[in-house]
């Protein structure tokens, strides 16, 4: 099978949230097992490994009235063709999103993603669209392209990461950006609340929609998940399907991970783990203590991510015999109440206000428990890192959390971690406090660390998943 997937981000190449670790491992799953696959994505100027790539080919294409330079580059990275997008009137800017014309940006990009099928004869039989940057590809697929002799029996399949984020923007842009007819817009099959949404067209073309968990499949079939576009969803939920992400066993290992002190792994994880929670210690300026349960958070600083529900039992946690290490950056809402709780007990709390990769990873690697509380959670990658390193995740069970962290049961000796339902800080505290409480019995809590462990939460289930949908649309 070829399959082509259209995207605003993939590792290795750029990455600004876990919709690049996607584009990063799940093609590279897919050509293991035996099929063709091409990941395009734009040429920006941070883009890492920018002397790997090779010039291909250009062309002008249309944008609505304007006529634009298109350029294509191409890298192959572990059996993966990826091609760049170029135009540096969109792209050669830094970072990658939040600028006033993204509408216009994007609109380009789907564009060239279509007309580079024909252009370099890279036809799939499936293209696989990811989140609104690529919605409107499945639009300008059906109303035009379609009819192409060259395009036909291409299956689209669109990929809700984030609900949150749609494309919402002035219905105008419909015809100025797409160049494509009004009636689209009130007919309503683009519009949503009023306004031109680039989601809801791509639920309404695509041929299946998936979303990165089974729970979030649900989730956002509902009012209060749906962000308001559970109508057309519910429309469309027989071809809604929920696949859980993985992570990449190959760079997520603590048994070579570059950035960890001491490498270990199932068989050794008992003896090496303590002497990376006693370097994580010293490098967090925290008190080195075997005995003490250290608490990590990995997350950005937002509305998401249960931060409200952290800062209002912080200063209850402190009264217990623990340790937190935060890492991330985000809101000054919470920025700010974290730093004060921090310098008042700065021998129990190391806040680390920045993004770094390495100490995020060293965080995984020699903390017993990770807490992420979040209020929604698509899918999440952080706990399955967690259990991939043997620290226990303390997690809501909501969208891909709930699905990847079996709640620890006591009576049967089963589970890899623990959960509670309700967005309710109490209800967290307690589910904390249940924690430490097994953290002291360490049988069972190092057989709570020997089941993380055993988690297999890598692509291959996953991307078996994928290709069960493929082809079901392929016959």
């Amino acid at each position: 099978m070829k399959i082509v997937f259209a995207t605003s981000e993939a590792n290795p190449y750029i990455k600004s949230g876990g919709l690049a670790d996607v584009l990063g491992s799940l093609p590279k799953s897919l050509v293991q097992k035996g099929h063709e696959c091409a990941v395009i994505l734009p040429k920006y100027q941070d883009m890492k490994l920018a002397d790997t790539i090779e010039y291909v080919a250009s062309y002008d294409i249309w944008v609505g009235w304007r006529k634009c330079y298109c350029g294509v580059f191409k890298a192959e990275y572990d059996g993966v063709t990826y091609y760049f997008i170029d135009n540096e009137q969109y792209f050669r800017r830094p970072g990658l999103y939040g600028y006033d014309d993204d509408n216009e940006r994007f609109a380009f990009f789907d564009f060239a993603v279509l007309e580079l099928l024909s252009h370099i004869d890279l036809k799939p039989d499936v293209l696989s669209l990811h989140d609104w940057q690529t919605a409107m590809i499945a639009a300008l697929y059906k109303e035009r392209y379609a009819y192409y002799e060259y395009y036909n029996d291409i299956k689209i399949t669109f990929t809700i990461h984030n609900i949150a984020y749609q494309g919402k923007c002035d219905p105008n842009l419909l015809s100025d950006h797409f160049g494509l007819d009004n009636y689209l817009y009130y007919n309503g099959n683009c519009r949503n609340d009023g306004c031109f949404n680039m989601m809801k067209a791509a639920i309404f073309y695509s041929d299946a929609v998936t979303t990165v968990s089974p729970t979030y499949a649900q989730e956002i079939l509902t009012d209060e998940f749906g962000e308001g576009l559970q109508n057309i969803l519910q429309m469309r939920r027989h071809d809604l399907y929920g696949i859980l992400n993985g992570i990449d066993y190959d760079t997520i290992n603590p048994s070579t991970d570059p950035q960890i002190v001491k490498h270990f792994d199932k068989a050794t994880v008992h003896q090496n783990k303590p002497i990376n929670k006693a370097e994580l210690q010293k490098e967090c300026g925290l008190p080195v203590n075997p005995d003490v349960p250290l608490i990590g958070i990995v997350t950005r600083l937002t509305w998401q991510k249960g931060l409200d529900l952290i800062i209002n039992r912080m200063e209850e946690l402190m009264k217990r015999d623990v340790q937190v290490v935060v890492l991330g950056a985000g809101d000054l809402k919470y920025e700010e109440p974290l730093k004060a709780i921090a310098a008042y007990h700065n021998q129990k709390i190391s806040m680390n206000l920045k993004y770094d990769f390495g100490l995020s990873c060293r965080i995984y690697a020699g903390c017993d428990m990770f807490l992420m509380p979040s209020l929604f959670e698509p899918c999440g990658l952080s706990q399955m890192m967690s259990l991939r390193y043997g620290t226990i995740p303390i997690v809501r069970e909501t969208g891909g959390l709930k699905d990847s962290v079996e709640a620890y049961n006591e009576f049967e000796n089963t589970g890899t971690g623990f959960s509670f339902k309700n967005y309710n800080a109490h209800e967290m505290m307690d589910t904390i406090d249940y924690a430490l409480r097994v953290y002291n019995d360490k049988e069972k809590w190092n057989g709570l660390i020997d089941r993380a462990m055993d988690a297999k939460l890598d692509w291959d289930k996953s991307a078996d998943a994928y290709l069960k949908v493929f082809n079901s649309l392929l016959g």
